[in-house]
């Protein structure tokens, strides 16, 4: 037996057991708060025990920051060739995502909980996928010479980012549609004109 056939120890895991516990915090944030939403209450309401969950995630803070900003049920959007609308697309992904009450509770109590450098890289670690994305239809735009190479994807996302957080903390979902153009109007203007 070699060591690509030999088996791995442990059993791998259960992909439904990890989306039942990931709806249980949101549903539980959403319902109970930050405060309220402990391992024993989720593992309760997913069905599963409080060691499955610790053998998933570390901490609480490590799955509540999945449950909050992991992709969830928003697909990455689809570059359509039309940067400005499909820079509206992601502001509106972002907004939906921020005002939901589950984020709305997680939030705060994260920012809050995870001041450590691990915390922080862990939420980098979640989110590096969509930054790529976002990266990559920046790319896409510039090499078709819809805008200019010079332009900083990571400054633009951060923008994004906490733009959309701060609003659906602040307003909830009021004003989504319009903000939504603004937000896209104004980051298509720094796309087409980057700051040297």
């Amino acid at each position: 037996m070699t060591a690509e056939t030999r088996p791995r120890p442990g059993r791998p895991r259960d992909s439904d057991k990890d989306l039942a516990v990931l709806v249980a915090a949101r549903q539980l944030l959403a319902e109970e708060g930050y405060g309220k939403t402990t391992v024993v209450a989720i593992a309760r309401r997913a069905g599963v025990n409080s060691p499955a969950i610790y053998r998933r995630w570390p901490t609480r803070e490590a799955l509540l920051e999945e449950a909050v900003h992991g992709p969830g049920r928003y697909e990455l959007p689809q570059p359509t060739g039309d940067l400005r609308a499909d820079l509206r697309t992601w502001v509106q992904i972002f907004l939906a995502r921020a005002a939901s009450p589950a984020a709305r509770a997680g939030v705060p109590g994260l920012l809050a909980d995870s001041q450590t450098e691990e915390a922080r890289q862990r939420l980098l670690a979640i989110g590096a996928p969509v930054r790529e994305a976002f990266a990559a239809m920046l790319d896409r735009a510039a090499a078709g010479g819809a805008i200019p190479h010079a332009v900083d994807p990571e400054v633009m996302f951060e923008i994004l980012s906490g733009t959309t957080t701060f609003h659906a903390l602040a307003r909830g979902g009021n004003d989504q549609g319009e903000f939504a153009d603004r937000l896209a109007d104004a980051l298509y203007a720094m796309a087409v004109h980057p700051v040297a």
